[in-house]
């Protein structure tokens, strides 16, 4: 893993256990067929929000859907369950040297069937939402649907982290598996044109004594693996 991750920036990783991923399918598929409470819809990004352009299709009159849900582990146990599952802590400690982490954000990224936007090309050491001051972060994306090509899966250009330019691909990810992704490498998504939901859980993880370089923050950033299964109150049930 860590070899994969150092020559191309990106490695595909077995992800939490089956049954813990299915009470996240479940959690997402409920919210998907009922009205989102107010605070719920806070912490959302609909796809009505976002460009045309991004968008694998139209939206038909009345059609939305969620692009971005964030904060997803206070919303519900599962989500910090598989967030700071050991299998996913123990990948992240393996490639940052360390089990001092902290969490900085988690999302769920979810890209709907037939319209579900694309992401444009960027690395994450230079995003303004939550980087580091030396860039010793990890991105962990927790495949819930599997990606490839055909429903927008992420792109990556192999090598970009250290200068090499390689062509892009898309790795063809196993539902369930992770990918983790170094925060220097370049990569996208085009939009998902299939007929199925493309949903990943994304959480970033950094090394305790590399400070955040913005003063953005969400209501868990900061805490250590232990306390994300103890959130204040949940959101939905």
């Amino acid at each position: 893993m860590r070899r994969s991750l150092a020559r191309d920036g990106f490695a595909v990783w077995p992800g939490p256990p089956a049954a813990l991923q299915d009470r996240l399918r479940a959690v997402l598929g409920r919210l998907a067929r009922r009205r989102l409470s107010p605070a719920e819809a806070s912490r959302c990004v609909l796809e009505s929000a976002l460009r045309e352009s991004q968008r694998g299709g139209p939206l038909l009159p009345g059609q939305d859907g969620v692009f971005i849900l964030g904060e997803p582990t206070r919303l519900h146990p599962a989500f910090a369950a598989v967030a700071a599952h050991p299998r996913v802590l123990a990948a992240v400690a393996r490639a940052l040297g360390t089990r001092r982490l902290a969490l900085h954000f988690a999302n769920v990224t979810m890209k709907s069937a037939r319209f579900g936007s694309g992401i444009a090309w960027h690395r994450d050491a230079a995003n303004r939402y939550m980087p580091t001051r030396t860039s010793r972060f990890l991105r962990a994306m927790i495949c819930l649907d599997g990606m490839t090509p055909g429903n927008g899966g992420t792109s990556f250009c192999p090598g970009s982290h250290r200068g090499v330019g390689r062509p892009a691909v898309v790795p063809w990810v196993p539902k369930g598996a992770m990918v983790l992704i170094h925060p220097r490498v370049l990569h996208g998504g085009a939009p998902n044109r299939s007929g199925a939901a493309r949903r990943n859980l994304v959480v970033q993880w950094g090394r305790w004594d590399d400070r955040l370089a913005t003063s953005t923050r969400e209501s868990q950033t900061g805490r250590p693996p232990r306390l994300l299964h103890r959130p204040s109150r949940w959101l939905t049930g």
